[in-house]
């Protein structure tokens, strides 16, 4: 058993008990919980207050009074965010490459395809059929996906992926954010290394 699938399947075990709590009653999700909506009996009802699965999206091309509107909206049903995509990026980009961050970027969850036989995820993988990496997707320890997503916005990275023509708008002072990682993860909890 590889550490990246200890790691991948305590983060599952995690996430399960920090969302399920130590609640023994059928689960329901519910982002609106609370705002006149009515649970199953007997389920408990989960109220989701943050919705960030990748970091920099909201922040990127989000007005900031929007934020807290779509830490409630189901994120296959947030318009704001899918729109905001498109209209920020039409700013300074071309269309095409509007439409593909929007295509990438939307709906605003970490996406892995548990299908593929691989050993190692990749920040967009799944989204970009495997130009970033693999097509398993996900989020490795070691995938910096501040910088992955600031080149997708800010600089060359869907054309060097080959997803689309290069469109010579790209501003490379804003393509990386120059925060360097060592990458020195261990083989042991919580693997990676402590802060400076």
């Amino acid at each position: 058993m590889t550490s990246r699938y200890k790691l991948a399947l305590l983060a599952t075990i995690l996430a399960g008990a920090i969302i399920g709590g130590c609640s023994s009653g059928a689960g329901v999700f519910n982002p609106q919980a609370g705002a006149g909506t009515t649970p199953i009996a007997g389920a408990t009802v989960y109220k989701q207050i943050e919705l960030l699965s990748r970091p920099a999206v909201k922040e990127a091309f989000e007005l900031f009074e929007d934020h807290n509107k779509t830490n409630h909206a189901e994120p296959y049903a947030d318009p704001v965010l899918q729109a905001q995509i498109k209209s920020f990026t039409l700013m300074f980009r071309s269309k095409q490459n509007a439409e593909t961050l929007q295509a990438i970027l939307y709906p605003n969850v970490m996406k892995a395809d548990l299908s593929q036989d691989v050993t190692t995820a990749s920040y967009l993988g799944y989204e970009t059929g495997g130009a970033t990496g693999s097509k398993w997707g996900g989020r490795a320890l070691d995938d910096d996906v501040i910088d992955i997503s600031l080149g997708a916005i800010f600089g060359n990275t869907l054309s060097a992926l080959g997803l689309i023509p290069d469109d010579k708008k790209e501003a490379p002072c804003l393509a990386l954010d120059n925060v360097s990682y060592d990458k020195s993860n261990t083989k042991t909890f919580p693997y990676i290394q402590a802060p400076l």
